[in-house]
């Protein structure tokens, strides 16, 4: 009887100690592609179940490209770009999943 008991307090440690590690955030780069569509500089709103959790202003680089780093939570996103810069302004949404941490690459551009 002793060994089962210990056996299930075990199960439920691992259970809650892998809980506790998904929640933990991790770092992540967010790389967004634009190249192609002019712009400049962007504006980003990163939400999750219709929370707005991080807003950036970022410039684009020469390469098309623009990057921060946050820390996520494992889970599904969506990311909302304001575009400036040569063409009349522009709104893309995407969603990313974050699983591990790293770099995630958002394409926006052609």
């Amino acid at each position: 009887m002793k060994n089962a008991a210990r056996l299930v307090l075990l199960g439920g440690a691992v259970a809650l100690g892998l809980f506790l590690f998904r929640a933990n955030p991790r770092e992540v780069t967010l790389v967004y592609g634009l190249a192609g569509t002019g712009a400049r500089s962007v504006d980003v709103e990163i939400a999750r179940g219709g929370e707005v959790l991080r807003r950036a202003e970022l410039r684009v680089g020469p390469d098309g490209q623009a990057s921060h780093r946050v820390r996520l939570p494992d889970g599904t996103y969506v990311v909302r770009l304001r575009l400036a810069g040569d063409r009349p302004p522009q709104e893309l949404e995407r969603t990313f999943t974050v699983s591990e941490s790293g770099t995630v690459v958002i394409p926006a551009g052609s």
